[in-house]
């Protein structure tokens, strides 16, 4: 079994085969990054004195007999009347089964001056290691703190932002929407968010489209221009506005490819070529990707059961997540915008506190299809394990403070 990939799908996969499998299974492991597998989920971690070496993800099933891993050796071409891959080393790979959990990349704005040194993606530990080292040595240059854009204002924008601060840049987030996490939160969500980012001195601008950004006469970025007319000084600019899955591999294989990207599967993981599966942020299933890691682990928990010969089925995408952005604690889950018809919503809104509890309804007003948490996500792993039931208690119950 040859595994292209070696993120955190990856990671899960290898973890639970090893735990499932017998001994005659083998699995070879290949990762382009020239590092162990790790959480990108703690990025941030790194502008908080910490390193790569804190990041990696849980690595006993790496060290089992059967498995071998390869780093820093990217796989190209994928052969599969031979069912071999080939990589970057001239290596050549046999496989029965072949999962593709290539991940995806970090998007960019398709504007002028968007490549220009200053310029920065989120995404990876070379990311981050650029960003921090880059932040320092012009700090020094400039002899002062630096002024920097984040453009995308989604959880990973966010987490930027924060992570900009953390090292001294003046931060501010410049987000399309009308609102935060547009994705996640609804626009009194969206507000509060915005009123807490504030509160800890991250600007925020809403509804905001960058045109341009501007060199100095070093090349170096100085200047982000608005679609309004408006322009703002800068010293470093963060992109997070969205990922591109890596599914060139199974493109140039003749693998179905989504128009919009991803590699198209079915509920089995499942893939046009029945030997070949694909896991996490590069699989689509119904024209769907999703970022998040839930759906990435429930992908790679069906394709083990799946390679074992168990029924398994992939239920969807579980867009539900709990988190800690710049310090303001944010939970969505479930149906959180109330697309489902005749869904009510019962909810505690208190700005100044910086507060505000939703929970999304049936039309019988008591089954719970979602709901939505700031500034106090305490609830959530209850709240989220009831989508779907009856609420026992006065729904309102769970959305009023206390007394006493």
């Amino acid at each position: 079994m040859v595994v292209v990939g070696a993120g955190m799908a990856a990671q899960r996969f290898v973890e639970q085969l090893m735990q499932r499998a017998g001994d005659d299974v083998r699995v070879t492991v290949i990762g382009d990054e020239g590092r162990r597998p790790y959480d990108r989920t703690r990025l941030r971690e790194l502008f908080l004195g910490g390193s790569a070496d804190d990041l990696p993800l849980p690595f006993d099933a790496f060290e089992d007999d059967r498995v071998e891993l390869v780093v820093d050796d990217r796989v190209l071409h994928i052969d599969r009347r031979a069912k071999t891959v080939r990589t970057r080393s001239r290596r050549l790979h046999r496989y029965d089964t072949l999962v593709l959990a290539t991940g995806a990349s970090a998007g960019r704005v398709a504007v002028e001056g968007a490549g220009l040194p200053g310029c920065f993606s989120y995404r990876t530990v070379e990311d981050a290691e650029a960003l921090r080292a880059f932040v320092g040595a012009r700090a020094s240059e400039l002899e002062r703190d630096l002024r920097g854009v984040v453009v995308g204002g989604g959880p990973i924008g966010l987490e930027a932002a924060g992570a900009l601060q953390a090292i001294g840049v003046d931060a501010t987030v410049v987000q399309y929407a009308d609102r935060l996490m547009e994705a996640q939160l609804d626009g009194t969500a969206g507000s509060i968010v915005k009123r807490h980012l504030q509160a800890r001195g991250i600007a925020v601008r809403t509804g905001t489209r960058v045109t341009r950004l501007d060199p100095d006469e070093s090349g170096v970025v100085t200047a982000i221009e608005f679609q309004d007319g408006s322009f703002q000084r800068v010293d470093v600019v963060v992109f997070t506005v969205g990922l591109r899955a890596r599914d060139e591999l199974a493109r140039n294989a003749g693998i179905a490819v989504h128009p919009y990207g991803g590699i198209v599967i079915d509920d089995a993981c499942r893939t046009s070529d029945p030997a070949v599966l694909a896991i996490g942020e590069v699989a689509s299933l119904d024209g769907r990707r999703f970022g998040l890691v839930a759906p990435a682990r429930e992908m790679a928990d069906v394709a083990v059961r799946r390679i074992l010969g168990h029924e398994a089925r992939f239920a969807g995408f579980d867009e539900s997540a709990a988190i800690t952005l710049a310090g303001v604690d944010v939970a969505s889950f479930g149906d959180a915008l109330a697309r489902t018809p005749d869904a009510v919503d019962v909810l505690y809104a208190d700005p100044v506190a910086g507060v505000y509890r939703k929970l999304v309804l049936a039309g019988d007003a008591h089954t719970l299809l979602g709901g939505i948490l700031v500034g106090d996500a305490s609830a959530y792993p209850a709240l989220h394990t009831l989508v779907g039931a009856r609420l026992e208690a006065d729904p309102s119950s769970y959305v009023l403070p206390s007394r006493g």
